[in-house]
C-alpha cells in the first residue's frame, strides 16, 4: 500500500471513529426500545425477576401509526408540457413503486422513525432496476456538525455493517483485485482469523432481531465462508485543482480500499451535477432539533415508564405466585434431630426450619399483598397515553366517565392531530425521494432496462401492453415532483367540490362547468382514469343524443344552449 493510500485509509478510519462516537450514546436506548416493542425483557435478580412485559411500546406505536396518513400522493409534472412523456414517467414510477413495495416500506419507514427518532433510505440502480431500501439507523454514521434537516450537509456519510461473503469481492469487477488478494492473505493471519470471528459475531448480533423472533436459519447461507465487513464511505473532498465533490470509497475491515471513485462516475452525470453534492440517501426525523442530528423518537417517551411498569408488574406476578405457594416456617428445635435447613427455596406447601419458635410449632409465611401497585401502574399508563397521544379513545376503548359525544370527538380529533404532526416531515421526505428518483433516472438512464406496462383500453376490459424506457419520457426541461399528503389531498378535493358545486348552482346551463364538476366528483370517488374516461364518454354521448332531440329529457332549468361549443375530448388511455 503506497503512502497516499495509507493517508486516505487513515482519514476513513478517523471518520468512522467520529461517526460512531456521535451515534454511540443512542445505541443502548435503541436496543431497549426495540426489545420492549418486540415483547422481550432481560431477567435480573433485582428489578425484573419474572419474564413479563407490558406491551405499552407496541400499543402506543401501533395506535399512533394507524392515525398517521398513508403514503403521500406523488406526481411528476413535465416542464415541457409533454403529456405523453409525463404519462410514461408516472407509469414508470408506479412500476418502481410496485417492484420495491413502497407501501410496505412506507410503513417500515414510519415505524422506524417512531421507535428510533430517525429513518434513512438508499437509492441505487442494480441490474438495470431502480432500487429503494429503508436502512437501519444503526448502520449510518454522519458528521457531528451535520445540519439535522439536511443530510447532505454532512462532510461524510458512512454506510457500515455491510457483511458479504469474501467470494463476492473476487467477482466484482469494480474492486481492486490486488487489494482483494492482499486482504485474502491478511485473513490467513491470526489477526484476520480473529476479525473474521468478530464479523460472524457482529453479523449474528445484527441478525439477532430476527433470531430472537424465532428465525433459526438467518445465518446459514454464509456458514463456512469468510465474512467481510464492508463500509461505503461518501466523503466531500477535492483532488488537485478540481472543485470539492463527493467521492465514494469502499473499504474492507479498515484494512484495504477496494474502490475509490467520484460518486458522479459511479451513478452518472446530470445537467446540474446533482451527485457532486448529494448522497444517494435521504433521511427524516419527526422531532427535529437544531443541536442534535440523532434526535429522540416517541419510543424514548415510552421506554423508561415501560421499564418501570415491567418491574412493578414483575413484582406483582411474583407476589401472587409466592402467596399461592402456601409456605410455612417451623421450629426446628422441636424435632428430635434438631435439623436446620440448608436452603430456602420457595416451593408449594413448603416447610422451612428456623432456629427460633415461630408461634411455638408452625407459622404460615406471610407474603404481603401488592394490589395497591395496580393504581400506580394505571397512573403511569395514563401518563404514557398523554405523552404520546395514544389515548384510550384512539385505541377503541370505552371510558367509564360520562362525557358527551361532542367531547369525545373533540378529544379524539386533537389526539389524531398530534399523531399526524409528523406527516409534514415525512411528506417532505417523500418529496426528497421523488427528486432523488428524477435525478437518478437522469444520471443512469443508460443503465436502466426497458419495462413493460399494462393499461386497459378505451371502452373495453382488455389489457394492452407497451414496453417503455427512459427515452420515452426524457425531455429537455425535465420534471418536477409534486407531493401532497392523502389528508391534504382529500381536504383540498372536498373544498374544490364545494366551490364548484356553488358555481354550478349559479350557472346551471354551463355545460363545460357541469363536465368539470362531474370529472372532479368521479376523481374524488377514487375511480381510475380509465373509469373516469369511460363514464365521461357515456355522459357526452347521452348529452349529444339529448341535444339531437331538441333538449328532450333535460332537467328543469337546463335548456339546450344554441351554438354551444362541445368540450374537447378527454385524452384516451394509452394503447400499445
Amino acid at each position: 500500500m503506497d503512502q497516499l493510500d495509507t493517508g486516505e485509509l487513515d482519514l476513513l478510519r478517523l471518520n468512522k471513529q467520529s461517526g460512531y462516537n456521535y451515534q454511540e450514546r443512542r445505541l443502548d436506548d435503541w436496543t431497549e426500545i426495540y426489545t420492549l416493542y418486540r415483547d422481550k425483557v432481560t431477567i435480573n435478580r433485582l428489578t425484573q425477576r419474572q419474564s413479563v412485559n407490558l406491551p405499552l411500546m407496541k400499543l402506543a406505536c401501533q395506535t399512533n401509526l394507524k392515525d398517521i396518513d398513508d403514503m403521500p400522493v406523488i406526481h411528476f409534472e413535465n416542464l415541457d408540457n409533454d403529456k405523453q412523456a409525463e404519462l410514461f414517467k408516472n407509469e414508470f414510477w408506479k412500476h418502481v413503486a410496485e417492484q420495491n413495495n413502497f407501501e410496505l416500506q412506507d410503513m417500515v419507514d414510519k415505524k422506524q422513525e417512531w421507535l428510533f427518532g430517525r429513518s434513512f433510505d438508499q437509492w441505487q440502480v442494480v441490474n438495470g432496476k431502480v432500487k429503494m431500501t429503508i436502512i437501519d439507523p444503526m448502520d449510518i454514521w454522519v458528521n457531528r456538525h451535520c445540519d439535522p434537516h439536511n443530510l447532505h450537509s454532512s462532510r461524510f456519510l458512512i454506510h457500515t455493517h455491510i457483511f458479504v461473503p469474501f467470494s463476492t469481492l473476487e467477482q466484482n469487477p469494480d474492486y481492486n483485485q490486488e487489494a482483494v488478494k492482499e486482504l485474502k492473505q491478511w485473513y490467513g493471519t491470526t489477526q484476520g482469523i480473529i476479525k473474521n470471528s468478530e464479523n460472524l459475531e457482529a453479523m449474528q448480533k445484527k441478525n439477532q432481531k430476527m433470531t430472537d423472533m424465532g428465525l433459526q436459519d438467518v445465518d446459514k447461507p454464509v456458514l463456512g465462508e469468510a465474512i467481510v465487513e464492508l463500509s461505503a464511505h461518501f466523503v466531500f473532498r477535492s483532488e488537485g485543482t478540481e472543485e470539492e465533490q463527493i467521492w465514494l470509497y469502499v473499504e474492507a475491515e479498515s484494512q484495504k480500499i477496494l474502490m475509490k471513485k467520484k460518486l458522479e462516475e459511479v451513478i452518472g452525470i446530470t445537467e446540474d451535477h446533482f451527485f457532486r453534492n448529494h448522497y444517494p440517501y435521504n433521511s427524516w426525523a419527526g422531532d427535529l432539533e437544531k443541536q442534535d442530528f440523532w434526535s429522540d423518537g416517541k419510543g424514548d417517551i415510552v421506554r423508561t415508564p415501560n421499564k418501570i411498569l415491567n418491574s412493578w408488574f414483575s413484582q406483582v406476578v411474583e407476589n401472587r405466585t409466592l402467596r399461592n405457594y402456601g409456605m410455612n416456617y417451623y421450629d426446628a428445635t422441636k424435632t428430635s434431630e434438631g435439623w436446620s435447613p440448608q436452603t430456602f427455596q420457595p416451593q408449594p406447601f413448603g416447610w422451612y426450619g428456623v432456629p427460633g419458635k415461630p408461634s411455638e410449632v408452625f407459622q404460615a409465611v406471610q407474603i404481603p399483598d401488592l394490589s395497591e401497585s395496580l393504581d400506580e401502574i394505571t397512573f403511569l399508563m395514563q401518563m404514557i397515553e398523554k405523552a404520546t397521544g395514544a389515548t384510550a379513545t384512539q385505541q377503541g376503548i370505552q371510558t367509564e366517565n360520562k362525557i358527551t359525544l361532542g367531547e369525545v370527538e373533540l378529544a379524539l380529533g386533537q389526539a389524531q392531530e398530534r399523531s399526524k404532526a409528523s406527516a409534514k416531515f415525512y411528506t417532505q421526505a417523500w418529496k426528497d425521494r421523488g427528486q432523488m428518483f428524477i435525478k437518478l433516472i437522469e444520471a443512469a438512464s443508460d443503465k436502466l432496462d426497458a419495462v413493460k406496462i399494462y393499461k386497459k383500453g378505451k371502452n373495453t376490459s382488455e389489457l394492452y401492453s407497451r414496453e417503455i424506457s427512459p427515452q420515452d419520457w426524457m425531455t429537455k426541461s425535465g420534471y418536477r415532483c409534486r407531493v401532497w399528503s392523502q389528508t391534504e389531498k382529500s381536504a383540498k378535493d372536498t373544498d374544490a367540490l364545494q366551490k364548484i358545486s356553488a358555481a354550478v348552482v349559479v350557472m346551471p346551463d354551463n355545460l363545460k362547468l357541469k363536465e368539470v364538476y362531474q370529472m372532479k366528483l368521479l376523481e374524488f370517488a377514487d375511480l381510475t382514469p380509465e373509469e373516469v374516461n369511460d363514464i365521461m364518454q357515456f355522459e357526452r354521448q347521452k348529452t349529444e343524443m339529448m341535444s339531437s332531440f331538441g333538449g328532450l329529457g333535460q332537467g328543469v332549468g337546463q335548456p339546450t344552449v344554441p351554438g354551444a361549443v362541445p368540450a374537447p375530448p378527454i385524452a384516451p388511455p394509452m394503447r400499445a
